[in-house]
């Protein structure tokens, strides 16, 4: 079993007619995995597709490293 690493994962989501940044921190193996879980909760908590979920940037962190926000 591979080890988890911590990952930042930002973007914006697009509400309505505006676009409204985020960023996530998510526990995954690998970036595409975080990318991918990020997808999975802001489509199921937000109720959006993912053709208005936007990902910018996908990073490794420490784990007090970087912030959480939605």
């Amino acid at each position: 079993m591979a080890e988890k690493k911590v990952f930042l994962v930002e973007g914006e989501i697009m509400e309505k007619d505006r676009k409204k940044p985020f960023s996530k921190r998510i526990e995954a193996e690998t970036a595409s995995f975080a990318e991918e879980k990020v997808l999975c909760l802001f489509g199921s908590k937000n109720k959006l597709g993912r053709n208005r979920i936007f990902l910018t940037q996908t990073r490794e962190v420490k784990e007090n490293e970087g912030k959480e926000g939605d």
